[in-house]
């Protein structure tokens, strides 16, 4: 039997030791005790991803992605953050019968007059979309409805996720201050 999953967003579904741990991976930066600042080298690599879908007249944003499973590639940290739709499966009471394709995408502040990407939809069969916001920042994931009409929009807030058909067209918003990390995870 297909579930039926529309769009729900949850908050803190994933602990905060693990934000951070997802976070540090990807960024570097670790916060030790009392806050005090460490440096630490990143471990996920990212290779350049020209955003073709949100050209203007000053050309394509860059955006940086990291491939953690596809038909071709897979990613030593699959393992590790496969995690977060197994705990958010868990959570919401969802089978996860299997990770199709799980990628990273780091997207850069950009000034443009574009509000967001063109809107798409992952994969042209059944699936479940995850989304999972790595850090706060601007560049809200645009939902549409299939006349193409905005239905919603999600602030990436650290911790949150979002979890919806995959045929609900949706977008990422271009960020202009901060960068914008997300992981999307389309899944059985």
């Amino acid at each position: 039997m297909q579930r039926e999953v529309q769009l729900q967003v949850y908050d803190d579904l994933i602990p905060k030791e693990l934000q951070d741990y997802f976070y540090t991976c990807i960024y570097g930066v670790a916060y030790g005790a009392n806050d005090s600042y460490v440096e630490i080298f990143p471990t996920v690599d990212f290779k350049v991803k020209y955003e073709k879908t949100a050209k203007d007249d000053f050309g394509s944003p860059i955006s940086f992605m990291h491939i953690l499973k596809s038909n071709a590639e897979l990613s030593p940290h699959l393992n590790n953050f496969s995690l977060i739709p197994q705990m958010v499966c868990s959570k919401i009471n969802m089978e996860l019968r299997d990770i199709l394709y799980a990628r990273i995408f780091l997207t850069v502040p950009y000034a443009t007059s574009l509000d967001h990407h063109a809107p798409h939809i992952d994969l042209q069969y059944r699936h479940t979309v995850i989304i999972y916001y790595v850090n706060d920042s601007g560049g809200e994931t645009v939902f549409f409805d299939k006349q193409g009409k905005e239905i919603r929009r999600v602030m990436p807030k650290k911790g949150r996720v979002a979890v919806f058909d995959g045929f609900i067209s949706h977008s990422a918003g271009i960020p202009t201050k901060d960068t914008r990390c997300i992981i999307n995870y389309n899944i059985l």
